[in-house]
């Protein structure tokens, strides 16, 4: 009897050590796929943008690897593809799927666990099993700051509210995510959008297992967002000069005070970033029950009264002839849905003071509102953009002018910066 035990156990002992062998040398087709085992782990660096001049001043920008480790990180698709090069037809990111990556201070590194590790070039793909030094590709896409999609308080988890769903980790398809703005409520928790966009210095496509065991996959971010009033400029007319200056008699001075200033914006609400990229940001329109929100941001109200211009009797100005105001921007979709524009709305209230004897007195207020298209700007559509605001006014009624300038809003000093510093 005990003969005939060994009869079955024997050849099932076999059977067992040989699933245990092949489960541990990374051949194991579903081990390639997932990249569960491996002898070389996947790393990763982040770098920002570089070449550019200008950053934006907004509440809660992301500009450098600092802002982006204080943010919380990334999150990265991974797409396993084979012998195949990436195609958005035939791809799914189950390979790494909203990867969430932290910056380690400590180890100074971009870490994630468990680790991945690289195909090593053997397992199951439809041109059949193949071994060896045969190319399988590995695509990243990867986003900023990382989102763990639970979008239900935008106070306490504003990158979970303000990135809210993702592409879903079967789906057939170039990776995405929706974006939407934050409420007006909690417009100070307003969260800055980054993507990592491939090129061939930092190519993110098609990577294969690297010769160097020490070689990190770098994702460079760009902006995905534009902003819009993170500069706002008063100023004067030449013409509003010369006549308040011919206003000025011995003994006299006169001012502009600037009493209120409030920008409305209507702003796209929602769109989706499709991550998959080799140029400017991917946008595209979804279906939305509020395709359009507004936004107010107020920088002076009556009880603050601001001087913009002041002249005394000498007709040497005392006080700045352009005021400013830096980072009170508000982030935007650079995409509008037909129908609905995306406009920003200056009111702005003002009054001429006149200083004689022992104190001043101010004039009757006027008042006025002026409304621009940000389409009508160039560029204001183009990702890491600034649209900055600048009202001037034209004379002592309510006539005052508003034009915008772009710029480039770009993270970094200008020149780059070491992709693995913080």
């Amino acid at each position: 009897m005990m003969q005939k035990c060994y009869r079955y156990i024997l050849p099932l002992l076999c059977c067992l050590l040989l699933a245990a062998c092949g489960s541990d040398d990374g051949t194991s087709p579903a081990n390639t796929a997932t990249g569960t085992s491996g002898t070389q782990p996947i790393m990763f660096s982040a770098g920002m943008g570089a070449g550019k001049q200008a950053a934006t001043r907004a509440a809660n920008k992301i500009n450098s690897n600092s802002d982006l480790s204080a943010k919380g990180g990334f999150g990265v698709f991974g797409c396993y593809t084979g012998l195949h090069r990436y195609s958005d037809s035939n791809v799914r990111p189950d390979f790494m799927y909203n990867e969430h990556v932290t910056y380690n201070s400590i180890n100074n590194v971009w870490e994630y666990t468990p680790l991945k590790y690289w195909p090593n070039g053997e397992g199951e793909t439809s041109s059949g099993s193949v071994t060896g030094e045969n190319p399988h590709y590995v695509s990243f896409m990867a986003y900023a700051p990382y989102s763990d999609n639970n979008g239900i308080s935008p106070d306490t988890n504003p990158a979970g509210y303000c990135i809210p769903s993702f592409s879903l980790q079967g789906e057939k398809s170039n990776p995405w995510l929706t974006y939407r703005l934050i409420e007006q409520a909690h417009i100070n928790k307003q969260v800055d959008l980054l993507y990592a966009k491939h090129s061939n210095t930092y190519p993110i496509l098609d990577l294969t297992k690297p010769t160097d065991p020490n070689s990190k996959v770098t994702f460079q971010f760009e902006h995905a967002l534009a902003c819009v009033g993170d500069k706002v400029s008063i100023n004067c007319s030449d013409d509003m000069k010369a006549k308040l200056a011919e206003r000025v008699s011995a003994g006299t001075n006169i001012r502009m005070d600037i009493t209120k200033l409030e920008i409305v914006y209507t702003l796209t609400s929602k769109a989706r970033l499709v991550l998959w990229n080799q140029g400017e940001a991917n946008w595209q329109t979804i279906l939305s029950e509020t395709p359009t929100c507004t936004r107010t941001v107020t920088l002076v109200d009556d009880g603050h009264p601001v001087v913009a211009y002041n002249v005394n009797e000498t007709g040497i100005t005392t006080e700045t002839e352009k005021c400013e105001w830096d980072g009170s921007g508000v982030f935007y979709i650079p995409i509008e849905l037909s129908g609905f524009p995306q406009t920003a709305q200056v009111n702005l209230t003002y009054c001429i003071s006149t200083y004689s004897g022992s104190d001043w007195v101010p004039g009757i207020p006027k008042e006025g509102s002026v409304t621009i298209n940000l389409k009508d700007y160039a560029d204001a559509y183009l990702p890491g953009k600034h649209l900055y605001i600048n009202v001037t006014i034209n004379d002592e009624t309510t006539s005052f002018i508003v034009t915008a300038a772009i710029a480039d809003w770009t993270p970094g000093n200008g020149s780059g910066q070491d992709v693995e510093a913080i």
